[in-house]
Formats: C-alpha cells, sequence, structure tokens
C-alpha cells in the first residue's frame, strides 16, 4: 500500500512480480513498457501520486503487461534494472535446475501413493550432511508406535481404541 506498482501481473503466459520501489524506476519501467506518456503524467510522476491514484493506474501496467510473455518481460525489465521475477509453478519449480543441482527434489516410494517427489534438506554442512530417508507417513501409519512408545498407553489397549474408533 506504500509502493506503486509493486505486486504480481500477469503477462501473455504466466505472472510476473514487479516491485517499481521509486520514481527513477518507474520511469525506466514506462519507457521498457511502451508507457512514456504516463512516466511525466502527474498522477503517476511521483510514487505518492502513484500510489493514491493506484485504482487509475494498476489497469494501465496490467494491460500492458497482457502484451508481452513473460520471460519477454524479464528479459526488458532485468535489462533496464528493474527488479522483476516469475511466478512460478510447481512443475517449474521442481524441475529448476539450481534447485535440482543443490539436491533440493528427491524421489521417494511412498506406501501408498507411489512414488512422490519431496523436498531436500535445504542447509548443507560437510561434516553433517542431511538426508531424507522415508516418505510421509500414510494416515495413521505410525499411530500405535506414538501412543505406546511416546505417550505410555498400554499396548493392550490399542484393539479397544481401534474398536471405538478412536485410532
Amino acid at each position: 500500500p506504500t509502493v506503486a506498482p509493486y505486486e504480481t501481473f500477469q503477462a501473455a503466459d504466466g505472472e510476473v512480480v514487479l516491485a517499481v520501489g521509486n520514481d527513477d524506476l518507474w520511469r525506466r519501467f514506462c519507457s521498457v513498457a511502451g508507457l512514456e506518456r504516463h512516466a511525466a503524467d502527474p498522477r503517476f510522476a511521483t510514487n505518492r501520486e502513484r500510489v493514491r491514484n493506484y485504482d487509475v493506474l494498476r489497469p494501465i501496467v496490467a494491460d500492458a503487461f497482457l502484451k508481452r510473455t513473460r520471460a519477454a518481460w524479464l528479459d526488458l525489465l532485468n535489462e533496464a534494472g528493474i527488479p522483476a521475477g516469475p511466478v512460478r509453478n510447481l512443475h517449474e519449480v521442481l524441475t529448476d535446475e539450481q534447485l535440482l543441482a543443490r539436491e533440493m527434489v528427491h524421489t521417494l516410494q511412498h506406501s501408498v501413493a507411489g512414488p512422490v517427489k519431496v523436498v531436500g534438506v535445504p542447509v548443507k554442512m560437510s561434516d553433517t550432511p542431511g538426508s531424507i530417508r522415508r516418505p510421509p507417513p500414510a494416515l495413521g501409519e505410525h499411530t500405535e508406535k506414538i501412543l505406546t512408545t511416546d505417550l505410555g498407553v498400554p499396548a493392550s489397549e490399542m484393539p479397544a481404541l481401534r474398536a471405538a474408533g478412536i485410532i
């Protein structure tokens, strides 16, 4: 609510996060977006005015974004030094080459769902590396163990708890 435009916009083929954090970035954005006539418009010339007139500004910026692909926008914005980034879908995240290089995606065999992708350990330590050893548990898979081992419920009570629908 204090910086404009500073949000997500729909491009022709996906979303882009745009962060026009000051008046210089606004002028550069207008130049690359084909909105030169809006750069000096008194309603948008300063951040204060852009925030005040955001209901008018947003549709102008949104309409401009629809005219190019996400990749085209990112190339233009990055070249102009305007902070921006793609909003990625799950497939794009899970196939990102940097995430894969850091071993942040593992495929494990789940007892019910079959092969599932899980997130790896984000902190990489050479002497004590973390690892992903098991898939997420199935519903109720560890209930009896937790009740008996961790909570001290006698194993002899498990059949009654099961019959009563408690577990």
